[in-house]
């Protein structure tokens, strides 16, 4: 599960077993992945839908 600008109330209903919420951050994209119990401070790309298709078919910038 993905949280992102979530609220105590809404972690302590969706991830109970992950502990009390972290603080929250200013930082855009900025975001939690819960998995296995445990929450994982990870940072998201921001990307518009037409950055994103271009991201994924550009395969001349990518290492293979």
């Amino acid at each position: 599960m993905v949280l992102a600008r979530f609220t105590a109330d809404t972690w302590r209903r969706l991830a109970p077993i992950a502990g009390p919420a972290p603080k929250s951050s200013r930082q855009p994209g900025s975001a939690h992945v819960v998995q296995n119990g445990t929450g994982h401070p990870t940072q998201l790309l921001l990307m518009t839908d037409a950055e994103a298709a271009d991201w994924l078919t550009d395969l001349e910038g990518r290492e293979s």
